[in-house]
């Protein structure tokens, strides 16, 4: 992106991308406003006038609908729009109710370059918002300073349902087996094994559980979630990319005697899923000096066993 005298323009291989000054549900307002309109044209005041907006952040969307096929120019001044046939079409859509209009809207954007990039990029399952996000800048042939725009554009597309977060940190294509099967496997799968202690199934370690007892507890009362963007990080290095490996077939439980040893499997599952959770800056502070100073040593020994196993150098 380049600038002139103060304007923002695209680089010639830049595609637009939505407003960042607004929310996806503001963003919608203006949108279902400007596709309905039947007046000869419309412009950022009306838009305003209908939505409570600020005439400002109205006049901001516009553009990416001139873009996606919407609207068109009116009264040969680039400030007065009205919708296009295409337009019209999730106008009509909107006045029936809130969900017809956001399934017309997702129908009339689904051959646009960021939609095929998105299914395209979901087809082989679920992948981390960081990585949609990277895909779009890609797509547009953007770079990083435009994040907040892709950030736009993909809530937009989460708010019209073409991208389906399914709950877990990850997010789905809309539509079509391969996001449904995964999600599906590993539900069986989380059936099929017994109910983890619930401090592992929120990740915490049991030094971590240590100090949460403790007098000198320094625990944050908000506690990640999973739709937290900082677990972007270890989410996208477990979804499933294009061209890479693919995901192993779920683990599956073995049916065995029970004995006074306990089963074994169990004992396994606990101690990936202990494992498996990344250890976050936030959960780092919780920790003592002294507590630090043991995960250090232990992630160094367990380093060096693994490279020995592996015939590696140790570290």
């Amino acid at each position: 992106m380049v600038t002139v005298q103060g304007r923002s323009l695209l680089a010639p291989n830049e595609r637009l991308l939505p407003t960042y000054r607004l929310r996806a549900d503001d963003q919608l307002k203006v949108i279902r406003v400007a596709c309905s309109s039947a007046d000869p044209f419309i412009n950022a005041f009306r838009l305003a006038t209908d939505t409570g907006l600020t005439e400002k952040n109205c006049g901001l969307v516009p553009a990416f609908l001139f873009a996606t096929g919407l609207l068109e120019k009116a009264g040969g001044h680039f400030s007065r729009y009205r919708p296009t046939s295409k337009g019209r079409k999730v106008g009509a859509a909107w006045q029936k109710g809130e969900r017809e209009g956001l399934l017309a809207l997702r129908d009339a954007w689904k051959q646009q370059w960021f939609a095929r990039s998105m299914k395209e990029r979901l087809e082989s399952g679920p992948a981390a918002r960081n990585g949609l996000l990277a895909r779009l800048l890609t797509a547009a042939g953007a770079d990083g300073h435009r994040m907040r725009q892709a950030e736009a554009l993909l809530d937009l597309l989460v708010a019209i349902g073409m991208i389906v977060p399914d709950g877990d940190g990850f997010m789905c294509w809309h539509e079509g087996a391969p996001a449904d099967q995964l999600k599906e496997t590993a539900r069986d799968a989380a059936a099929q094994q017994p109910p983890m202690p619930s401090h592992l199934s929120e990740g915490v370690g049991p030094t971590e559980m240590h100090a949460e007892t403790s007098p000198g507890d320094r625990r944050s009362p908000a506690e990640p979630t999973a739709g937290d963007p900082r677990h972007s990080d270890h989410e996208e290095g477990c979804s499933p990319d294009p061209g890479a490996a693919s995901i192993p077939p779920p683990r599956q439980e073995t049916k065995e005697p029970a004995t006074d040893s306990g089963p074994t499997v169990n004992a396994e599952v606990d101690l990936l899923a202990l494992l498996c959770p990344p250890v976050l800056l936030a959960d780092l502070v919780r920790l003592s000096p002294e507590e630090l100073m043991q995960l250090h040593g232990h992630l160094r020994g367990l380093a060096a066993l693994t490279a020995k196993l592996r015939g590696q150098p140790a570290l």
